[in-house]
């Protein structure tokens, strides 16, 4: 398993979190009222309500294209930011839109309906004020309680008048502190499930007459966040469009379902995994009145979620949660680790990829003014990129450690990655092909061997076992029959030719041993080059296979120069096949040639040595192969990417090559995808 160095962003909400996270229970200051609506807007939204009203019974869309993911707000509730984009006949026009959204309670048992007020259908009745200027629940930053220091100055100046007026104002703060009490034991037993309240209005709703939501891609999506507790609910999402010549006629609703379960207010937990686009910090969070359109900026935190869970191995893989109840300590501060692992899942195995670094929030890592015991929340935030990752299914897992409290928890993220046209071009394998022991000793290359050891006139022990070399007989050639020794180098030779083809390693022993002995040319190099490409050790074959080449042993050219494709020298492999295409048309030859034209990205001059080996070749398969290279590779980085007859071209052939069979055929396969 491999380290991935990732980049994180430590993500830490202090006072403006409360704002973030509670903007939506706190009264708008009154520079910054709801402007009054005109009266084509006000018509507009009552039709758009009306239209929600009529879609109780629309069947929900798929949870998957419209994600959501839930947080816990400042005051423990669910906060739940999610994104819609229109699909099929639905569309967003190109301006902005008058928008509606609402969260109802779903029936649940026998039910079938839940009778529920709307507080906007009522005010756009004229039956209340506003609902967007109501106060929210508890004290706003900077409002006084009723009975502030500055009723004090307006009563009585005696010291019992005084007095009592203290003592009245200890009661009401008792009283209110009883009360306020009371209200957070009720609202923690509702979050956790324990109790329910009944209500008249919709636990959710709000409206926008000029919502402009546009994702990074530059594609029509629409972005909210809302509120809520525990429960079985249907969410709308409602949108007009105020600029066209008749507005109610492009009035458009879509339907959720949405289960938010109990929330736990001591277990160790985290929120919903954001998997992300991206993830990047703002100089200054938004203001509340902007909060609304931005759900997924969090404190200075903004990101982008991703709107699906497939990547590239050019992007970069960013997850975004919130931990929840971590215990702080005596001046608020957690005691955090997380950690995160990267599996790959093969089935019903889990097979480790990378570990990540692992993240610590501290006392030394915190701002001085964050406070857990304030309700100030704590985001996780990191991006790692996946070039090194190869292509498949994943999952990201999380490991969460709360060291004051001696608790921990997981939680995981799926993932894939898929290829680009290039990446799933630089896939395939090395353009030099892979040595392999018995390509050293085929009939051409055996021959070649044998006839560059034999002396002029052997005698006949030597030309016995000349014979049993030539003729593949190599168990017998181990016997071996005593020769003259002016002919000993050139038996010792043989008999590492022997060994070398029933595998045995001791072979190179025999072929230094036949060179010490005085064998020299480019055969006995040869060998000792091949032994060495058996061992991996290509460096050392290269510098074998080119004393071959220097001594005038032609043969050895096409093995020199795979092993300097292997090496990434496309250049050096290109130069010494040219040379030798003149005098051999072989077609090792060839394709060598071709494989050097491909490093060099010379995909036309490749084509062509390809087409004239397939002429005379056809079933050549390793040459179809890098036909199909050479022609996605054109595809690929082609300046004319729509040139339809190179695409048609490449299809035929790589159907050809799947229906042959070759041995590169699921990566075909992946390339014959990859172009439309």
């Amino acid at each position: 398993m491999t380290k991935i160095d990732a980049v994180y962003v430590k993500a830490v909400l202090v006072t403006n979190a409360l704002v973030v996270f509670g903007c939506l229970l706190i009264p708008l200051p009154a520079a910054a009222q709801p402007p009054a609506l005109s009266k084509n807007q006000r018509s507009l939204l009552q039709a758009v309500v009306q239209a929600v009203d009529a879609a109780t019974t629309l069947a929900p869309i798929a949870d998957d294209s419209w994600p959501a993911h839930v947080l816990r707000a400042s005051d423990g509730s669910h906060y739940v930011a999610f994104s819609v984009e229109p699909s099929g006949s639905m569309t967003l026009p190109s301006g902005p839109v008058l928008l509606y959204v609402r969260l109802a309670t779903a029936p649940t048992g026998a039910a079938t309906t839940v009778t529920e007020r709307s507080a906007i259908r009522e005010w756009l009745g004229g039956q209340r004020v506003d609902p967007r200027m109501l106060p929210g629940r508890g004290i706003a930053i900077g409002e006084m309680p009723a009975f502030g220091a500055g009723a004090i100055g307006v009563r009585g100046s005696t010291a019992s008048t005084g007095s009592m007026d203290l003592k009245l104002m200890a009661m009401e703060r008792e009283r209110a502190r009883q009360e306020q009490a009371e209200r957070d034991k009720l609202r923690r037993a509702e979050l956790e499930g324990k109790t329910t309240s009944v209500r008249n209005l919709l636990p959710f709703e709000d409206f926008d007459v000029a919502s402009d939501s546009v994702a990074s891609d530059g594609t029509r999506q629409i972005t909210r966040a809302f509120t809520a507790g525990p429960g079985h609910y249907h969410l709308f999402v409602a949108w007009a469009n105020p600029a066209a010549a008749k507005p109610t006629t492009t009035i458009q609703v879509v339907k959720r379902a949405l289960h938010l379960p109990a929330a736990t207010t001591t277990e160790l937990t985290v929120s919903s995994v954001i998997i992300a686009e991206g993830l990047t910090t703002r100089a200054v969070p938004y203001p509340p009145a902007e909060q609304s359109s931005h759900p997924y900026a969090i404190g200075a935190t903004e990101i982008t979620p991703a709107r699906d869970t497939v990547f590239t191995r050019d992007e970069q893989l960013a997850v975004a949660f919130q931990v929840i109840n971590a215990r702080p300590s005596d001046t608020g501060k957690p005691e955090v680790a997380v950690t995160f692992r990267i599996v790959r899942v093969d089935g019903d195995r889990e097979v480790p990829v990378a570990s990540l670094n692992p993240q610590s929030y501290t006392a030394a890592s915190m701002p001085p003014d964050f406070d857990l015991r304030l309700g100030h929340p704590l985001l996780v935030a990191m991006g790692v990129p996946l070039a090194t990752v190869p292509r498949g299914s994943y999952r990201l897992k999380i490991a969460v450690n709360d060291r004051l409290a001696g608790r921990t928890h997981t939680a995981d993220a799926a993932f894939s990655i898929t290829g680009t046209p290039l990446s799933l071009l630089a896939e395939a394998p090395s353009l030099g092909r892979l040595f392999r022991r018995e390509d050293a000793i085929d009939d051409e290359m055996l021959t070649a061997i044998v006839q560059g050891l034999a002396p002029p006139t052997p005698s006949p022990a030597l030309r016995r076992a000349l014979d049993l070399a030539a003729g593949r007989r190599f168990i017998e050639l181990l016997a071996e029959e005593p020769v003259p020794e002016v002919e000993q180098a050139v038996r010792t030779a043989l008999t590492g030719v022997a060994l070398y083809a029933i595998g045995d390693a001791s072979a190179l022993v025999q072929f230094q041993r036949a060179q010490t002995l005085g064998v020299s040319g480019g055969p006995i190099q040869f060998l000792i080059g091949a032994v060495r490409a058996t061992q991996n050790r290509d460096p050392d074959a290269i510098a074998a296979w080119q004393s071959a080449k220097d001594e005038g042993w032609s043969a050895v050219v096409p093995f020199l120069a795979d092993a300097y494709l292997r090496r990434g020298d496309g250049g050096r492999a290109a130069t010494l096949v040219t040379s030798e295409m003149a005098a051999s048309p072989h077609g090792r030859h060839a394709r060598t040639l071709a494989a050097s034209h491909l490093a060099a990205q010379r995909d036309l001059e490749a084509l062509a040595v390809l087409d004239a080996r397939l002429a005379q070749s056809p079933d050549d398969l390793d040459a179809r192969w890098l036909q199909l290279q050479a022609l996605f590779g054109r595809i690929v980085r082609s300046v004319k990417p729509d040139a339809a007859p190179e695409r048609e071209r490449f299809k035929v052939a790589t159907q050809g090559y799947l229906a042959a069979g070759g041995a590169h055929a699921a990566l075909a396969a992946e390339w014959l995808k990859a172009v439309p």
